[in-house]
């Protein structure tokens, strides 16, 4: 083989090898409109990679998530780390959005037998039931079916495993590196189970998807300055929701 050849077939190989290493960009949606509680609404889509796993272990190849750029409820994405406009609604855990998760909304005091209320109250039971629900349904924003969620078409509740990736990319546990995640959370505050909204200038609470057999669901607790962590919580509290899908 002749000297022309070969430089010839040296720069076919190295073109090829070019292409094989070229990581193609999915494309994906800047922005989602989806009808929330009979209103239509407008969110961005935030695209994040993460670089070590749930358990906290390195990972090869990253994983990638899409995420709504705020909580659901919210009139905007986060523009300080107290942004009231960036809170959010407050749900109870497998329920739809019908009303009650506006922070605002009118309590009462009767467990629900159906998994839609048919009203827009904010269950209460003071005395500890746990759950809005007369018989808990661990299905609830689950499944394929993904009964009762209230994110757009396509989209979910993050599971347990999916807040630990969030947590695990941050500099440190707590609302300051939080917010400089690029998703911006922001501190949220909760609803007990009387209805009282308590700790919303300081404190963030998130809901999974993930279900525990003791009417209570996971859930992501950003306190302050002093930790963040995936955390048991009663089903009847009102936690914040941010949607996410795969990529």
């Amino acid at each position: 083989m002749n000297k022309f050849l070969m430089l010839i077939l040296i720069a076919l190989l190295l073109n090829a090898c070019g292409k094989d290493n070229d990581k193609v960009e999915k494309e994906y949606p800047k922005t989602v409109t989806f009808d929330y509680n009979g209103t239509s609404a407008t969110y961005g889509v935030i695209k994040k990679d993460y670089l070590v796993d749930a358990s906290g272990i390195a990972l090869k190849n990253p994983i990638t998530k899409l995420w709504l750029d705020r909580n659901l409820g919210a009139q905007r994405a986060a523009t300080y780390m107290n942004d009231s406009l960036a809170f959010g609604d407050l749900f109870q855990w497998g329920r739809l959005a019908d009303g009650h998760q506006n922070r605002k909304s009118l309590t009462k005091e009767e467990l629900s037998n159906n998994i839609i209320p048919g009203h827009d109250k904010f269950i209460i039971q003071p005395l500890g039931h746990g759950d809005w629900l007369a018989n808990p349904d661990n299905s609830l924003w689950n499944g394929t079916e993904n009964i009762n969620c209230s994110c757009p078409q396509g989209w979910r509740v993050p599971t347990k495993d999916e807040l630990l990736l969030e947590i695990n990319s941050w500099n440190a546990l707590n609302l300051d590196a939080a917010y400089a995640s690029p998703l911006k959370w922001v501190s949220t505050g909760n609803r007990d189970n009387h209805g009282t909204e308590r700790y919303s200038t300081y404190w963030a609470f998130m809901w999974t998807s993930t279900a525990l057999d003791n009417r209570r669901a996971y859930s992501l607790a950003i306190i302050a300055t002093d930790t963040a962590e995936i955390i048991e919580s009663q089903r009847i509290s009102g936690y914040a929701i941010r949607c996410v899908k795969d990529y």
